[in-house]
């Protein structure tokens, strides 16, 4: 039976050495220590997919300390899997458990920032099953540590905010995670003129 389980620290560790190591390059990885001190802080939460004990798919997000908010940290269907429907199905069914009241917010890399043809396709692709599986591509972007990411949302349902309070809440989450680079190495911008209080 499929099932979608809150990861324990020694089952995110697991899943970081077997997974996150192979599915990720290691400029996109952050240290496990990392993962597990947000965690103990309640910053950080991990699922992952299982059919019986067999893992499918995992998750992984940054809370805001407000609990309002969260943003997209790792998103992976095992390799074997994909292609299948697994993520789509995976990602659905994440809403009934997301740990943030209002939403989550996802980084996908810009195309209009990709080098050759295989980049833009790649990352169009990456945006479409992110929109096809109900998320909106809001109008903020965000240069992070030198890459143009576009940020998507995907809320809870009910909840439908306007982009002004969508892009506000970008800039007040970057600005709790990234404390120290915010404004240097994190600068979300949007693509229009709305402004934050």
């Amino acid at each position: 039976m499929k099932q979608i389980k809150e990861l324990k620290l020694n089952e995110l560790k697991q899943i970081y050495k077997t997974h996150v190591k192979e599915d990720f390059p290691r400029n996109e990885r952050r240290p496990y220590s990392s993962m597990e001190k947000m965690t103990n802080e309640g910053k950080y939460a991990s699922y992952g997919y299982y059919d019986d004990d067999s893992l499918l798919a995992y998750a992984c997000y940054i809370l805001t300390e407000d609990g309002m908010y969260a943003l997209l940290d790792y998103f992976a269907v095992i390799p074997e899997l994909r292609g299948h429907g697994t993520g789509s199905e995976f990602l659905q069914k994440l809403e009934d458990t997301y740990p943030a009241q209002n939403g989550v917010f996802i980084e996908a890399e810009s195309p209009d920032t990709a080098k050759t043809y295989e980049e833009v396709t790649l990352r169009r692709r990456r945006i479409h099953f992110y929109l096809s599986n109900g998320a909106v591509l809001t109008n903020t972007k965000c240069l992070l540590f030198g890459m143009d990411y576009n940020i998507l949302y995907i809320g809870r349902s009910g909840i439908d905010l306007p982009a002004a309070q969508l892009h506000c809440a970008v800039q007040d989450l970057y600005r709790e995670i990234y404390r120290p680079f915010y404004g240097r190495l994190c600068k979300p911008y949007v693509l229009n003129e709305n402004q934050c209080p």
